[in-house]
């Protein structure tokens, strides 16, 4: 049976967690259960859950992909009770793109999580930084003598390399 998921574009902030049903499968083959084209796969996660050695699943999401305490309450046990390979598939993974997933038979939907963020919170600039850090009055005026100076040269330059190449022409 196969599970067809919608993807809306610009989704953010959202992981979603699959069992891998056939362990002996090889990576490239359970990414491609995924049913899509194009997706990020260095944003994809696969891996046994053993190799989280003392760590449960769940305390995985919760510190390493900022899955809120609120999102897990209800899956804590089932996500802990998860062995053989998972696969985590943040929306990163999407690239901003609306897909349709259509999942194979090797892959199981387990759960969709949302990562907690703070609210964003404009508060306004401190006043008084920058008072008193110009003083009134007339400026710096250009260094006008050196600019001459530099044109001089410059001129004289040029008529020295013109002489020198006139000379050079009627030598040859």
């Amino acid at each position: 049976m196969s599970v067809t998921l919608d993807i809306p574009a610009q989704e953010a902030h959202v992981l979603r967690v699959f069992a891998v049903m056939d362990t002996a499968l090889p990576d490239e083959a359970v990414i491609s259960a995924l049913g899509a084209e194009g997706l990020a796969r260095d944003e994809i996660e696969l891996f046994d859950v053993a190799d989280l050695q003392d760590m449960m699943l769940s305390t995985y999401l919760a510190e390493g992909h900022g899955i809120g305490e609120n999102e897990l309450t209800g899956m804590r046990a089932q996500l802990d009770g998860l062995s053989g390979r998972i696969l985590l598939l943040p929306s990163r993974a999407f690239q901003g793109r609306a897909l349709r997933l259509s999942l194979g038979a090797a892959l199981r939907l387990v759960g969709r999580f949302e990562e907690d963020r703070a609210p964003v919170r404009f508060t306004p600039l401190p006043t008084g930084g920058t008072e008193g850090a110009l003083v009134a009055g007339e400026g710096s005026k250009p260094p006008r003598r050196a600019a001459y100076l530099a044109a001089l040269v410059f001129f004289v330059g040029v008529a020295v390399l013109a002489a020198l190449v006139l000379w050079l022409a009627r030598g040859a």
